[in-house]
């Protein structure tokens, strides 16, 4: 089934012209045709500039419609940015407990509260940057802790700091509760 044809009124004198003038290279099917081409040309080449406005939230359909190849940059951007934001967003890993990047850490010691934060995969505080079992040990003067017990942290955007094998403990069991999943598959 082709495409229906819509018609869009451009001036009588300038389509004569063009026939005329070409000797009958165009005709009114080579001007509708190049209209159309004019038009998706435009609109390729602004489509970041005005997607939004013209096309509100379906900027993404139309796209997908009339230029996948932009879409496919649109993703490749995504991902690229995604990517960078993950790289310098990494979560603190220790053993099986993941703690977002942001998040506060702190231990008592000697009658105060000391505070870090959780940045690029580490304990970074005023100083430097360090494993969990590092960071105890430098707020302990250099003496050696036991980071599991007394390491508490705070998850960004929550008000409650939690113990690190509270933390230790849930984990564990989404653990279990996964590989109890998995078997049952």
């Amino acid at each position: 089934m082709t495409d229906p044809i819509m018609m869009i009124p451009i001036r009588q004198s300038l389509c004569i012209d063009l026939i005329r003038f070409s000797e009958g290279r165009f005709t009114p099917e080579s001007i509708g045709e190049m209209a159309e081409e004019q038009i998706l040309d435009h609109l390729e080449r602004e489509f970041d500039d005005f997607n939004e406005a013209y096309f509100g939230e379906r900027a993404l359909e139309f796209a997908e419609v009339y230029f996948p190849h932009i879409v496919v940059e649109w993703l490749k951007q995504d991902a690229d940015a995604l990517a960078s934001y993950q790289k310098a967003t990494k979560p603190l890993v220790w053993k099986e407990v993941t703690v977002t990047d942001g998040s506060g850490v702190r231990m008592h010691y000697g009658g105060e509260y000391h505070y870090a934060k959780v940045k690029n995969g580490h304990i970074v505080d005023e100083i430097g940057s360090y494993s969990p079992s590092e960071w105890a040990s430098k707020v302990a003067g250099g003496t050696s802790r036991n980071a599991w017990r007394d390491l508490w942290f705070k998850e960004t955007l929550t008000r409650t700091w939690v113990p690190a094998p509270l933390l230790r403990d849930k984990a564990r069991s989404e653990l279990r509760a996964l590989r109890n999943d998995e078997t049952d598959v």
